[in-house]
């Protein structure tokens, strides 16, 4: 009989998220107001516009070069369209810079003499097609987890043979042969999708640059830093995502935590620390993630309760290949033969402004985790830790989007409402995380025999909420419980006094509330005179 063991995941990310879907921001899907992308629905406006208006649009896209007109077209309109945005999108200042100086204006000529303008190409994150909030796809994460079991398994070794394929080293790895694709281990491996969990308001995305900056000094200027436009989902959103894991085979989740932080935590300590790329982070995000894996996030590793992932794109060559038997290639200029190195010479960060030289933010890190009780607070530390750096984004964004959402009067009402449940949302969030938190550090303090007493009572107010003032029959699971309890206090030897009348209280407490007994015989039956003395 297959055992299938489900774990149940909340995922943070650590530090930007892209993941191609192959959908952008079409210029006549959007505009940019007030340092928003103002996603535009194309039934929506086409109930804006007039007659009129439609016809001179139809007359744009039928002309020899449209996507200026065009562009031009809803720059003009663009306070008014944004009123009926189904959804914004953080811009970084800079890219709403260059939208308002080359939007809808000529660039340059090709060589054909055809007008050259800014597509402005801003790729979409992947999202949900329904309500455009975007996910983690199960096979993205799946895949990164997948390269960190084969590192594993190799143990840093080459290749058998130069010769061998990427195919003939998993099936080598994972120990299956070609065609024989049913004994590949990670077929019992089912990763599905990650979602926003249903209590939560989505994770801000922004557009930034993707910008490309060399390893060494010595090799910039060899090539251009390149620039291109990414949505991403926003750093350091504590639990933004929720997902399942389950295993059907031989992988635990225990052999899974130990492959991905042996394989990614070094690359991300090493990228924190690399000597061109740490003065350009972020100070304040490089200080976090730095003391998260000195402190609570690597106790959670050491547990075996979480792991490290890189996923999405630009997460870098090394991320996806094998330490041993990485052979990079290395692109060179003026038509030189192509290089193969264990390193790449350069990698791509998140910059919200074009000149990227600092305030940068690698791509891809996020923070897998499915964590058992007894380690709560140790996620309830890195909630804190993460959710103050988060607060002035979460801030700004909410400025935002109430400045956008002032400017629609027709939905006033359904704004106040949506900021409401918003605020509460949080207070309830916050409040249950700190009393989590607080719960896991008097847990922490007990002895062995208080938590014993406190997991008692905790599982009768559980019962009691699910029997809703009924009662259970005798000898269930509540009056075994009462017993075992009462016979452990009698006859340990390391039980105190105070534990053994705190046994009593509980049991004469929740007893006759939760079980059809008689107060006075179990008093009897269980000795409880007996604890008092």
């Amino acid at each position: 009989m297959t055992i299938t063991h489900i774990h149940p995941l909340r995922i943070s990310t650590l530090s930007p998220i892209h993941i191609g879907c192959d959908e952008v921001f079409e210029p006549t899907n959007f505009v940019i107001d007030g340092g928003l992308l103002h996603v535009l629905d194309p039934a929506d406006v086409a109930a804006e516009l007039d007659e009129k208006e439609k016809q001179q649009l139809m007359q744009l896209a039928d002309s020899r070069e449209p996507i200026g007109s065009i562009q031009h077209f809803f720059k003009e309109r663009r306070s008014r369209l944004a009123q009926i945005a189904s959804q914004w999108v953080d811009v970084a200042p800079d890219i709403a810079r260059e939208y308002e100086e080359k939007s809808g204006k000529p660039q340059q000529r090709s060589s054909d003499g055809r007008t050259v303008y800014n597509l402005f190409p801003m790729a979409r994150t992947a999202f949900n097609s329904l309500d455009g909030v975007p996910y983690l796809p199960g096979s993205s994460l799946k895949g990164a987890i997948r390269t960190a079991w084969l590192n594993y398994q190799n143990k840093g070794k080459s290749l058998l043979e130069k010769r061998e394929s990427s195919t003939q080293l998993q099936q080598r790895l994972l120990g299956y042969q070609v065609g024989k694709f049913e004994n590949d281990p990670f077929r019992s491996v089912a990763l599905a999708d990650a979602h926003v969990p249903d209590d939560r308001m989505a994770p801000p995305t922004r557009i930034v640059y993707a910008v490309s900056k060399k390893k060494k000094p010595s090799e910039r200027g060899s090539s251009p830093e390149l620039k291109v436009f990414l949505e991403t989902v926003r750093e350091t959103m504590a639990d933004a995502f929720s997902g399942e894991l389950r295993l059907t085979g031989k992988i635990s989740w225990q052999s899974l935590c130990d492959a991905c932080n042996t394989f990614y935590r070094p690359q991300l300590e090493s990228e924190l620390d690399h000597e061109q790329f740490r003065t350009l982070f972020d100070p304040q995000w490089r200080i976090l993630i730095k003391q998260l894996l000195a402190g609570e996030l690597g106790e959670l590793m050491k547990a075996q309760q979480g792991f490290l992932l890189r996923v999405g794109k630009h997460s870098g060559a090394e991320s996806l290949t094998l330490e041993g038997i990485r052979s990079i290639k290395i692109k060179t200029p003026n038509g030189k033969p192509d290089q193969y190195r264990s390193t790449t010479t350069e990698k791509r960060f998140a910059s919200t402004t074009r000149a990227a030289i600092s305030h940068l933010l690698p791509f891809g890190w996020i923070w897998v985790h499915a964590c058992d009780d007894a380690h709560q607070y140790l996620v309830a530390a890195v909630q804190n830790q993460v959710n103050k750096y988060a607060a002035p984004i979460l801030e700004t964004h909410g400025e935002r989007i109430v400045a956008a959402d002032e400017r629609i009067a027709n939905r006033a009402n359904a704004r106040e409402e949506a900021a409401r449940r918003q605020a509460e949302a949080a207070a309830a969030e916050q409040a249950k995380a700190a009393a989590q938190a607080a719960r896991e550090a008097a847990l922490a303090a007990m002895t062995e025999n208080q938590r014993r007493i406190e997991a008692f009572s905790s599982m009768c107010a559980r019962r009691a909420e699910q029997l809703r003032g009924s009662k259970e029959n005798p000898n269930a699971a509540i009056h075994n419980e009462a017993r075992a309890l009462a016979k452990a206090a009698l006859e340990g030897a390391d039980w105190t006094i105070d534990e053994k009348h705190s046994v009593a209280d509980a049991i004469e407490e929740w007893l006759p509330k939760l079980v059809k007994v008689e107060l006075k015989n179990e008093r009897k039956k269980l000795k409880l005179s007996a604890l008092r003395t």
